[in-house]
């Protein structure tokens, strides 16, 4: 009888060992390198130029934190690992298509120079001449949003500039 009572202690004590070693531990490092990633993935702008890999990063991130706190460290953990993922690709694509963005609006900004430079060597009539002005003062903020590192905004005015020109100038020929 004894020797039964001691096998069924040493057998709770067994279980209950290897309940306690089987149980996940919370996923700290992985959770703070996720967080550290999103972070560094904002910090690229990647909210601007690679929000399809930044949207995904911060969702399973969310979630994460959620299972986290929930103590549903397998999942928190498969989460922060996603996590982590898509925000360094966020990060490093964000980088890529700034600079595409960047060579993309300094030319839109060359070619709305030119384009105006063109159309003022030409005769204006009295009516047009206000577009002109506003084209000026739109390829000026252009340049200047360029030089500020804001490549959406300069690319979009040098383009509104672009248009602007072509419809004047057509407007002229119909003349």
């Amino acid at each position: 009888m004894l020797k039964n009572r001691f096998f069924g202690i040493s057998l709770l004590l067994i279980l209950g060992i290897i309940l306690l070693s089987s149980c996940a531990k919370p996923p700290e490092q992985e959770m703070q390198a996720a967080r550290d990633a999103v972070a560094a993935a904002t910090n690229a702008e990647a909210n601007l130029y690679a929000a399809d890999l930044l949207i995904p990063a911060q969702d399973s991130l969310n979630q994460a934190e959620t299972f986290f706190g929930e103590k549903k460290y397998a999942d928190a953990k498969r989460l922060a690992l996603f996590a982590k993922s898509w925000a360094d690709s966020a990060a490093t694509m964000a980088v890529t298509n700034k600079e595409q963005m960047k060579a993309s609006a300094e030319n839109a900004v060359n070619e709305a120079g030119a384009k105006l430079e063109t159309l003022k060597k030409g005769k204006i009539p009295p009516k047009m001449k206000a577009e002109v002005k506003t084209c000026d003062a739109n390829l000026a903020e252009a340049k200047n949003a360029l030089g500020a590192g804001d490549y959406k905004k300069a690319s979009d005015l040098a383009t509104d500039v672009i248009t602007k020109v072509t419809a004047i100038e057509e407007g002229m020929k119909k003349k």
